[in-house]
């Protein structure tokens, strides 16, 4: 869970940086956070430890650069973040889809899960909760997916304010859904 945490400690911290309160998300999520950062090469993004091929999103996302995190994206049109992540990790297969979904929001004051249900990404089980909370006093809405693929876990997060959420949320599942480990 190490590695969620500086993950998300760094998304976090990308959030707080920006002016608006929910691209301040991206600065505390900072994806499971690990000294060895991957390289983008197109829509192919490898780690040492992994390799995976990302789906396409428009234009509006334009990708930022993050430490410890594998990819963060923000959308100013309406003020929302998407992040990918991977950690591979022998232990932390053993944890459950819903641990490994909750441990991405730490930080989140008032999470509640609004809707949770089993979804398949590359061909697996994956978990997609949608949760509200705060973030600095400012309401959010992110929705989460979480895969376990061998010893690899793949978290993707969508953050944005409860009312231009359902703008994002499309390019977040289409995002998603042609993610592929390699």
């Amino acid at each position: 869970m190490n590695k969620l945490f500086i993950s998300f400690s760094l998304f976090i911290f990308i959030v707080c940086l920006n002016s608006c309160s929910v691209t301040r998300f991206i600065g505390y999520y900072a994806s499971a956070g690990s000294d060895d950062s991957g390289d983008l090469k197109g829509q192919v993004f490898q780690t040492d430890d992994t390799s995976y091929r990302i789906g396409t999103l428009p234009p509006s996302w334009k990708i930022n650069k993050v430490e410890g995190g594998d990819l963060a994206y923000t959308n100013t049109q309406f003020d929302a973040t998407m992040t990918v992540n991977s950690t591979c990790n022998e232990k932390k297969k053993n944890y459950s889809l819903k641990a490994l979904s909750e441990s991405l929001l730490i930080g989140i004051k008032g999470k509640e899960a609004l809707a949770r249900e089993e979804i398949i990404v590359d061909g697996h089980k994956a978990l997609k909760t949608i949760y509200i909370g705060s973030l600095n006093n400012v309401p959010i809405k992110i929705a989460t997916v979480v895969l376990k693929k061998g010893i690899c876990i793949y978290d993707f997060t969508y953050a944005s304010s409860p009312e231009h959420f359902e703008i994002g949320i499309v390019d977040f599942d289409g995002f998603v859904s042609q993610f592929k480990a390699l």
